[in-house]
């Protein structure tokens, strides 16, 4: 299917959205989707620093190799992976980066994955992995199921491991993007509004994503965003920049 069809960012169910603001009220609201795009984007911030520590002037961020996925959300609720959307998201994603970048206190430089025949290359993919699923374990217990350990404290870790970034990149933190993007079809969109009319609530596209900056001396993840959005399109480069600055809204300097 062509990117043109795809129209709508899809219907938020109340249970989503963290701000009752962005809430459509009642069905009506949820029609006038029909002509535009309906949402907002919350973030929910953790951390256990406020400023970052360098030995130079400005603290080295590498920019770790960005976790992202575009799909389809088709009428029967299948997310189907874009190869196409996602090259364009990371493209428009890592510009993003450089208008981010600039007027900060910091700087990023860009991570080069090893060779494949490298005795590295195996633990350093590894670690790449890892980020995701330590993101999602903190999504989980820090805003569903807290763990009685870390309830009132965060303190995760990739492990020591992760020094071997610092020395291949000469860097003092590394900067993970984690982002999940789908798009409702035109036959998503009308199983929504048509659920919507018999009042029941029928989720739609949506960005989730989250971002972990990780102290490459402790291993230790100092700084974490999750974002929840409604609207965004990172295909084009304007929303790409807007999800960015989102996502790294607050990151320590």
């Amino acid at each position: 299917m062509s990117s043109r069809t795809v129209l709508f960012r899809g219907l938020r169910q109340r249970s989503y959205n963290r701000n009752p603001g962005c809430t459509a009220s009642n069905i009506a609201g949820l029609l006038i989707l029909v002509g535009f795009l309906h949402g907002c984007a919350t973030t929910t911030q953790q951390a256990s620093i406020t400023h970052l520590d360098s030995a130079g002037e400005q603290a080295r961020i590498v920019l770790m190799p960005l976790d992202v996925q575009l799909f389809l959300l088709t009428a029967g609720g299948v997310n189907e992976p874009q190869a196409e959307w996602t090259e364009s998201a990371k493209q428009n994603m890592q510009l993003a980066l450089k208008t981010f970048e600039g007027g900060r206190s910091l700087q990023f430089v860009n991570y080069v994955r090893p060779e494949e025949s490298s005795p590295d290359a195996n633990l350093l993919y590894e670690l790449e992995k890892l980020h995701g699923a330590v993101g999602q374990a903190i999504l989980f217990h820090k805003y569903q199921v807290a763990l009685p350990t870390k309830k009132n404290v965060f303190d995760w870790t990739l492990g020591p491991e992760v020094r071997l970034i610092k020395e291949r990149a000469n860097a003092d933190y590394a900067l993970f993007l984690y982002i999940r993007d789908s798009y409702s079809s035109a036959g998503r969109v009308f199983v929504q509004l048509a659920a919507a009319m018999l009042g029941v609530g029928v989720t739609g596209g949506q960005q989730l994503g989250f971002a972990s900056l990780v102290d490459l001396n402790s291993g230790n993840v100092v700084w974490f965003n999750y974002l929840l959005s409604g609207t965004g399109d990172l295909r084009t480069p304007a929303p790409a920049l807007q999800t960015v600055n989102n996502l790294l809204k607050n990151l320590p300097e």
